[in-house]
């Protein structure tokens, strides 16, 4: 989702929160400095600088509480809020950020990472697959009750493909579609073991601590491991889809180094990338984004031509 371009921080966030919950927002952005006030005294917390890594989801404002360097995120407080929660509560910092305090309406106290840098600056490519296979292992625990799972997201995707694939022009070959939702049905009652899932990993969304990496910003869900795989398989898709050859011996590379990694089933990792990459598609066509639909839809191709 796009960032508006604001000179606040605050304006820049309901603005991109607007666009992906629209104006039920209203109130819970009215009240928002009244929020941030109250759990910076609360928290016993000093700011040390205006806030960051705005996106639709939230905003991060860096502080420190004594001697330690703290990060506050302010995130709108609806089922994706508690789900992540609940989840950082589950993995006690080990594999992602540890969570400190929180506030149900819409906050988090979270330990800062240390040095923080993200993965998506490491120019080995390899080596930043490696350290974000490292905390995907960490985060892969038994999942607490009540998460929304991989299937429950799936099934919905599922129920909506052809009628947005109508909505938009049918802008690629059908057969794609058709194998997206024969991948998804098939993979939605046949996942082996579930586990606590990251459910959006990418490069960027892990960060260096001390000698490994951490996740910064989960979007929990409860699956199978091969989901989570899948999703690093398809990062960075404009590297993929800028050339068909080399970005099908990325894809070959990035599979072959992520089932030694994380000793998960290359056919269901190339199936899941393959599936969510039209998902994906459709999503940007949907908002306008033809570009962006074309390049999803090519990575979709390409996650569909290697060896698995």
């Amino acid at each position: 989702m796009s960032i508006p371009a604001a000179n606040d921080p605050l304006e820049a966030f309901g603005m991109v929160l607007r666009q992906r919950v629209g104006g039920e927002a209203d109130g819970w952005l009215d009240d928002l400095p009244d929020l941030i006030a109250a759990v910076t005294a609360e928290w016993d917390l000093v700011v040390t600088g205006t806030a960051r890594d705005v996106d639709g989801f939230g905003m991060t404002i860096p502080a420190n509480r004594g001697d330690d360097r703290v990060l506050v995120r302010i995130a709108y407080p609806d089922g994706w809020f508690e789900d992540q929660t609940r989840a950082l509560e589950a993995w006690g910092g080990n594999g992602a950020l540890r969570l400190l305090e929180h506030d149900p309406r819409g906050a988090h106290l979270r330990l800062a990472p240390d040095p923080g840098t993200s993965l998506a600056t490491e120019r080995n490519q390899m080596r930043a697959l490696r350290l974000a296979a490292d905390a995907l292992r960490r985060l892969w625990i038994d999942p607490p009750d009540g998460l929304q799972t991989v299937t429950a997201e799936v099934r919905a995707w599922v129920a909506e493909l052809e009628p947005r694939y109508e909505s938009v022009h049918e802008p690629f070959e059908e057969s794609l579609l058709q194998e997206a939702e024969q991948l998804f049905r098939a993979y939605m009652p046949t996942q082996a073991t579930k586990v606590l899932l990251h459910g959006d990993a990418r490069i960027d969304a892990f960060v260096l601590d001390g000698d490994g990496a951490v996740a910064i910003d989960p979007r929990p869900l409860v699956g199978e491991p091969a989901f989570d795989a899948a999703s690093l398989l398809r990062d960075r898709p404009q590297e993929i889809a800028a050339d068909t050859a080399a970005g099908t011996q990325l894809l070959q590379s990035r599979l072959d180094h992520l089932t030694d990694l994380l000793d998960v089933d290359a056919s269901r990792v190339k199936g899941w990338a393959t599936a969510v990459s039209v998902d994906m598609g459709l999503l940007a066509y949907e908002a306008g984004d033809v570009p962006g639909g074309e390049m999803m839809i090519d990575v979709a191709r390409l996650c569909r031509s290697v060896n698995a």
